[in-house]
């Protein structure tokens, strides 16, 4: 359906550091705030998911004053996907049946290569799938305040099970580093949508309208 790129700068830490929970609760969120600003472009600039964006439902929204705006086929969607006070839009989803695969380029200031000698890669892989999904109750930091995150939340992934298949690719990252900006990482994410269930796709894409 749509191939692109999410791209990523930053800590990235694995998930099996307990000792840094709290530090890496609020580095996913991070990550979920990076990616809900591309994906909202992309939400924007597709074709299929502007009209998302832009449709009505034909019926009023419960949220508005008097129930007299009408909501969209986006603010619908989010809505059915509340967590955590937030209203997550996923674009893999099983509502508009599709599922993805990705290749990642993940640049890191350490010699090419050692993806199973460095033996943390896998984990750090894992914290980023969790950052890319809808978050469980034990994946949102204590002190979040809800009520000044997006409305709707865009994020790639209702549940990392929607993944068939990722590549990662390990390589150096080219820039001179201290121990500040030893575990900084830059990650090309490159996702490539597949079509699963067209008939829940033609449905809630409009396809042919």
């Amino acid at each position: 359906m749509m191939e692109f790129r999410l791209v990523y700068r930053g800590k990235l830490f694995a998930a099996r550091e307990n000792e840094e929970r709290r530090e890496r609760l609020i580095q996913m969120h991070d990550i979920r705030r990076e990616m809900h600003r591309q994906l909202d472009e992309l939400w924007k600039q597709h074709p299929s998911l502007k009209d998302l964006r832009n449709i009505p439902m034909g019926f009023s929204d419960p949220t508005a004053p008097n129930g007299t705006r009408v909501a969209t086929r986006l603010e619908e969607h989010a809505r059915v996907h509340p967590k955590h006070g937030i209203n997550w839009a996923p674009l893999i989803c099983d509502a508009f049946g599709l599922l993805c695969r990705m290749e990642i380029l993940f640049l890191r200031p350490e010699p090419k290569g050692g993806v199973v000698q460095g033996g943390d890669l896998d984990n750090r892989i894992k914290t980023l799938f969790d950052a890319l999904s809808i978050p469980s109750v034990k994946q949102m930091p204590e002190s979040l305040d809800v009520q000044g995150e997006p409305n709707p939340f865009f994020c790639l992934l209702e549940d990392d099970r929607l993944i068939t298949d990722f590549r990662v690719t390990a390589d150096r990252l080219l820039e001179p580093c201290d121990a500040e900006t030893q575990s900084v990482v830059h990650l090309v994410i490159g996702v490539h949508v597949i079509l699963a269930n067209p008939e829940r796709a033609y449905m809630e894409f409009g396809y042919g309208v």
